[in-house]
């Protein structure tokens, strides 16, 4: 399953005509489920309209079916409410990939990489870098994917608490190598 970004413009635009048109002229075809979470102080809605796009134009090949997922968050505390609305694509036929099975699978992937994201950014300080030119965000993002998944493939649960030992024995160390130079 591929997320539709505002980056593919002409996709994401060919996905909403073609919900907008099947919504409008065959609403039969439209599939949808919805959620209703309350986690972490927010009370969070989900809704996913799919549709299968075999004798549709889509302009995209091997995509078999499409979803709108909307999403709206609200801070119970606060009241601040937050929407969005994305547009995914897959090659999982609806036989085989039901409207929940869409929703799951979306939720699913947020989660391995809020998790993924949240140890590269705490650990590894990713939204803080400075490293903007060129190949150089993208190199870096690899090699912390590289640092995090070996870590994880040698059972490395708590991935700071390593990191920090790792530096602190690191830096005492250098900090011996440096005395003994002297």
């Amino acid at each position: 399953m591929l997320t539709v970004k505002d980056n593919q413009k002409s996709l994401k635009e060919q996905l909403q005509d073609l919900l907008l048109h099947a919504e409008d002229k065959y609403p039969e075809l439209i599939r949808s489920a919805k959620t209703l979470d309350k986690n972490h102080g927010r009370l969070e809605e989900r809704e996913i309209f799919a549709l299968a796009t075999h004798n549709t134009t889509l302009q995209f090949q091997g995509v078999k079916q499409i979803a709108r997922l909307r999403r709206k968050r609200e801070v119970i505390k606060t009241g601040k409410v937050q929407e969005e609305e994305i547009f995914l694509i897959t090659d999982i036929d609806h036989i085989h990939l039901d409207v929940q099975g869409f929703m799951h699978l979306k939720r699913d992937y947020w989660q391995i990489e809020n998790k993924l994201h949240y140890r590269k950014d705490f650990v590894f300080g990713e939204d803080r870098s400075t490293i903007r030119v060129r190949y150089g965000p993208q190199n870096m993002s690899a090699l912390r994917n590289f640092a995090v998944s070996l870590l994880m493939a040698n059972n490395i649960d708590n991935v700071k608490r390593c990191v920090d030992n790792m530096r602190y024995d690191s830096a005492s160390q250098l900090h011996q190598s440096f005395l003994h130079a002297a």
